[in-house]
């Protein structure tokens, strides 16, 4: 039969295979296999760098591109699209290639992709009798998609629960013969945090378990002999910790049960240094070529990450393994007090009502301290807080609280008070110009475009030689809320007033009552308190022939002057007093 008289290829085949593998065989075309001995062992070979140097205990870990090889529940993590490749060839003609690719639907539901191919260098083949027969080729390439999800989220929509699934078409070839089948990968990974977690700026610790179970399907079949899938099963743990600063710590344990190697456990660690240098360590029990001892460096930078693992294998030397991740979009904060951080949207909310109302409180806290702030004149620091407050409950941010924040940062951006500490400061300062600016500031931020421009105008008419930051605010102003400047009403708010009832009493004059009714709506708007401007708009409404608008404007005139015996009688005149005051 074909198959056995391939049961004589060269040792070099075997070594290869188990090389890679320690196992018996890297695959099955390449060495006809054991009876019962898995097939595809190119399935076993760990593609990441990083996992390889953490002694390959990375079920529990992964969330990146990779997932889809280690577990595909990690890829319901992933935050961002990413790609990933690696590359090897370190061995004996063998080469080893991986591409995948990670692309989040929304964040808790992504789609995976990959490609896995291993060729060796043509050898030589004999045939039945031992016989030289020419060189021959071989190649074994695996090619699926997978997806992964998050069923259970906490208080601020973190995952708890992830699942995931992923599906691959494996073929391999030996010269001119093949086999083909495809294989199923389930995984699951469960997340443990601490209480109240999201109170502090800096991760808090975590504790993972996975479990995962690789390559469920029918056997590869070569002639009429049937090699079965490499099936394992794994169950994962890591711990994810933080001493101190920007560094971070992870311990992992793997433990593995397959239907060719039985059961074999690894461990590894990971040390990373300012969020730019790791360090791998691990070990992998079950080997039977090296030590079992794993290494690992890598360096993560804004957009990629470039890792490195080796694997001493004995007499053999050493594999060598370089992998590069790159990220795509812009990255986001792990923590909420430290910056806007992603939310799963569809997944059931696993978290007591304690913890939930615990966060709608200190949320709302840090809402209380950015009122404190603007009280204070502290803008760059109330737009913080509002942040924060933002970050631990995104509802907030759909009301008033989410307006405001919109119009702070336009303040704060084009005055470069984040830039330029001393502004804030001249703001703070105790004087009608910075009172009144400070005023125009805090009508802008509660929608009162009009106001907001008019008291512009009068924080820079009260100091022309002031701060030149007062002038700058008139200008930005008058750019947020589309109304040209008026350099006629550069003047101080009292002055400015004056000069607003005068041109109302010229419009009276004039019988331009709507000149005179605009004026003294002007003045309403700058002083509410000002019953003079309130009795001169009901005047102008009155004469425009708008008697409602009139009533209204006389009787607030009433409220804030009781004794005008004049407007009262002028009111009761037109029987706009008594049960009709209620209306």
């Amino acid at each position: 039969m074909y198959m056995t008289s391939w049961s004589r290829v060269c040792l070099r085949g075997r070594i290869l295979a188990q090389v890679f593998c320690a196992l018996t065989v890297l695959s099955a075309p390449v060495s006809g296999g054991d009876a019962g001995a898995a097939g595809a062992s190119f399935l076993k070979f760990s593609p990441s760098p990083r996992g390889t140097g953490m002694g390959e205990a990375y079920t529990a870990i992964a969330e990146d591109a990779y997932s889809a090889w280690w577990n595909p529940a990690g890829l319901g993590s992933v935050e961002g699209p990413e790609l990933a490749a690696t590359y090897n060839d370190s061995l004996e003609g063998v080469t080893y290639q991986y591409l995948s690719a990670a692309y989040p639907l929304r964040y808790g539901s992504t789609l995976g992709f990959n490609i896995i191919r291993l060729s060796v260098d043509p050898f030589q083949g004999y045939d039945a009798q031992g016989v030289k027969s020419g060189k021959v080729e071989s190649s074994d390439m695996a090619v699926g998609g997978a997806y992964g999800r998050v069923l259970l989220k906490d208080e601020i929509e973190r995952p708890v629960l992830n699942v995931g699934a992923g599906l691959k078409v494996i073929s391999e070839k030996l010269h001119n013969v093949s086999a083909n089948t495809a294989a199923l990968d389930l995984g699951a990974v469960y997340y443990l945090r601490p209480s109240n977690y999201w109170m502090r700026k800096v991760p808090a610790q975590e504790l993972r378990v996975a479990m995962t179970v690789r390559n469920l399907g029918p056997g590869l079949k070569f002639d009429r002999r049937s090699s079965p899938l490499p099936l394992s099963a794994t169950l994962g743990g890591s711990w994810h910790s933080h001493p101190g600063g920007s560094a971070s710590l992870i311990l992992s344990l793997d433990q593995t049960y397959s239907n060719d190697e039985k059961y074999y456990a690894a461990l590894g660690a990971e040390y990373v240094a300012f969020q730019l240098l790791s360090f791998r360590a691990g070990y992998r029990t079950g080997v039977s070529i090296g030590s079992g001892l794993r290494m690992g460096v890598g360096f993560r930078l804004s957009f990629m990450d470039i890792d490195y693992s080796m694997s001493p294998y004995g007499e053999l030397g050493a594999m060598h393994k370089v992998g590069v991740s790159m990220r795509l979009g812009a990255t986001v904060a792990k923590q909420p007090l430290d910056g806007k951080t992603r939310r799963v949207e569809k997944a059931k909310l696993m978290a007591p009502r304690e913890r939930i109302e615990k966060l709608d409180l200190f949320a709302k806290d840090f809402l209380e301290l950015a009122r404190k702030d603007l009280a204070a004149r502290r803008y760059v620091s109330a737009a913080a807080n509002m942040r924060k407050a933002f970050n631990l409950e995104p509802s907030l941010k759909e009301g008033d609280w989410g307006r405001r924040h919109d119009r702070l940062v336009d303040i704060i951006t084009g005055l470069k008070l984040a830039d330029i500490p001393a502004r804030e400061r001249t703001l703070a300062r105790n004087t009608e110009q910075s009172n009144v600016g400070v005023e125009a500031v805090a009508a802008y931020l509660e929608g009162k475009d009009l106001k907001a421009l008019l008291l512009s105008h009068a924080a820079l008419g009260a100091d022309l030689r002031g701060d030149a930051l007062f002038e700058e605010l008139l200008y930005r102003m008058s750019d947020f809320v589309k109304i040209h400047v008026r350099r006629d009403e550069i003047l101080p708010k009292e002055t400015l007033i004056k000069e607003k009832l005068r041109k109302a009493a010229k419009g009276f004059y004039i019988q331009q009552f709507d000149m005179a009714a605009k004026e003294c709506e002007e003045v309403a708007v700058l002083d509410e308190e000002n019953p003079v401007a309130w009795t001169r708009l009901g005047s102008a409404y009155f004469m425009m022939g708008d008697k409602d608008k009139a009533k209204k404007a006389y009787r607030k005139a009433l409220e804030l002057n009781p004794n005008d015996r004049i407007t009262k009688e002028f009111m009761d005149a037109q029987g706009w007093s008594g049960a009709d005051k209620r209306q």
